[in-house]
């Protein structure tokens, strides 16, 4: 089997400091993603091209949409219902140290927020975390350590959970037990030679990974651990992708503009056609969440 080649188009053309964490809202027709260092979540109306966005003060690493239209964002502090009105502590997690922030996040198929963490600053080497924060505020850390948690996803009937410790430069598979959200047999599915930062998966149950410093997004199988298609990007660090627009065929890329200005698509965001299809974001229910 070839390589397949793939093609990516500008969709906004801005330079981001570090967007991360794409979400396809499927309801508002609308993508959602932070940008780190600047502190902000944006929501980006595929329609209309209107592009709004939502200070936090604090780093941002992940925000995903809840029922009630706001966003569980896992910041520097903590977890936050975070809308255009203000932001509401739901949880700090004990593992959260000075030299610590929250980092990569997103909902498992029953609703379950996971959420890492990284250093503050990285010459530090404080190991990591994997957390989960159920709907009802069930809080529970993993049996994993990371360095640098990053990108998230379940296979189809929600038994594996693949996952990257971008500081290994792999990606890893775990047995998932949906009912309870407990983690255990972690393997190797692929290492690169660059970074593996988020990433998602498609109907085939292939998955789209991005590569920090690697220029591209690449197609995986998990099974044989082969990379059949990838997508080139004018960006050194690509950050992260998902799927969505009509029938959830559209890939969408995000990247970093920070300490890369030789490349000029460095932290836009893209689009690309991959051909195959994937799912809707998960919501989380904040409905159940009680102080």
């Amino acid at each position: 089997m070839g390589m397949e080649q793939y093609k990516a188009e500008i969709l906004i053309d801005r330079r981001f400091l570090l967007a991360e964490g794409p979400v396809y809202i499927e309801k508002s027709n609308a993508l959602l993603f932070v940008d780190i260092s600047a502190d902000s979540i944006f929501l980006y109306d595929l329609e209309t091209g209107e592009l709004d966005s939502v200070r936090t003060g604090q780093h941002v690493g992940a925000a995903v949409p809840t029922l009630s239209g706001k966003y569980l964002t896992a910041m520097t502090t903590g977890l936050y219902l975070v809308d255009k009105h203000g932001m509401e502590m739901v949880c700090r997690p004990p593992e959260l140290t000075a030299d610590l922030r929250l980092n990569d996040g997103k909902c498992d198929p029953l609703g379950r927020f996971l959420f890492g963490t990284i250093p503050l600053f990285y010459e530090t080497g404080e190991p990591g975390s994997l957390l989960s924060f159920g709907p009802c505020g069930a809080y529970k850390k993993l049996d994993v350590i990371p360095r640098i948690s990053n990108g998230m996803a379940w296979s189809a009937d929600g038994g594996t959970l693949y996952y990257n410790d971008s500081d290994t430069k792999g990606v890893d598979a775990f047995d998932y037990d949906i009912e309870t959200g407990e983690i255990s047999n972690r393997r190797r599915v692929y290492t690169s030679e660059h970074t593996p930062d988020g990433m998602t998966i498609d109907e085939e149950g292939k998955l789209w990974v991005a590569l920090w410093g690697g220029h591209k997004v690449i197609r995986i199988d998990p099974v044989t651990g082969e990379v059949t298609g990838e997508i080139p990007i004018p960006a050194e660090n690509v950050t992260s992708c998902c799927f969505g627009g009509a029938g959830c065929k559209t890939l969408f890329i995000t990247t970093s503009g920070e300490f890369d200005d030789k490349n000029p698509g460095a932290g836009r965001i893209f689009t690309a056609q991959a051909g195959v299809g994937g799912k809707p974001a998960v919501l989380f229910d904040d409905s159940k969440w009680k102080k």
